[in-house]
């Protein structure tokens, strides 16, 4: 066997050049392999496990058969369990209460202390016929100063009857324009509830191109 002088790499058979480079061996004598088991780390202790001596086996066994044994008698002789009850669901009672109608309930008087107008019916009327008579008022040609005076009914269907003119003053272009107004509007709607015929009274009066219609009833 040759050793390298430099890193002392042992070969068996000489080569030229170790693995370090360096080309210079000594020859030794070869190494007898021994018998005896090494191990890696001394400080590990190996140790053989022991054979079982029959008076272990025979122990071994008789515990087993007593775990057995006794396991059976818990799960075959032993006392029985106790069941837990189960106890009934408790439905929940839901009670009906009879719910008052809404029109006992509700409070319908105006918030913050507004007060209704309290118009009747034939006031409303009686507003919307004066606008139907001024819109057939035509004032082109009335000059001067002047009055006079308008009566008419109205039946069940809205038609104006006995209608009458009463001039109070020598204004012709007025009168004219008056008639006019009274012969345009034949029809209006039929009255309200309460109305029992009574003559409707209007005066038409002014000057130059501001004349006014008011009730004088």
């Amino acid at each position: 066997m040759f050793r390298c002088k430099e890193c002392k790499t042992i070969y068996k058979e000489k080569v030229e050049y170790c693995d370090c480079g360096n080309n210079q061996f000594e020859e030794i004598a070869d190494i007898p392999v021994s018998s005896k088991q090494y191990y890696p780390d001394e400080d590990v202790e190996v140790v053989k496990k022991p054979h079982l001596l029959p008076m272990n086996w025979l122990a071994i066994g008789v515990f087993s058969l007593c775990c057995i044994f006794a396991l059976c008698f818990v799960l075959f002789m032993g006392p029985e369990p106790k069941k837990r009850s189960k106890t009934p669901a408790q439905t929940e009672q839901t009670q009906v209460q009879n719910i008052p109608s809404i029109d006992k309930i509700w409070d319908d008087t105006p918030a913050y202390g507004v007060s209704k107008n309290h118009i009747s019916d034939i006031d409303l009327y009686k507003s919307g016929l004066k606008n139907a008579l001024i819109s057939e008022f035509y004032m082109s040609g009335v000059d001067g100063q002047g009055s006079c005076d308008i009566e008419f009914v109205i039946d069940k269907h809205g038609n104006l009857k006995r209608k009458k003119l009463y001039q109070n003053s020598a204004n012709k272009p007025l009168v004219t324009a008056v008639k006019s107004m009274l012969s345009a509007l034949k029809k209006y709607n039929p009255p309200p509830k309460g109305y029992e015929g009574s003559i409707f009274t209007l005066e038409v009066s002014g000057s130059g191109e501001n004349y006014q219609l008011y009730y004088k009833n």
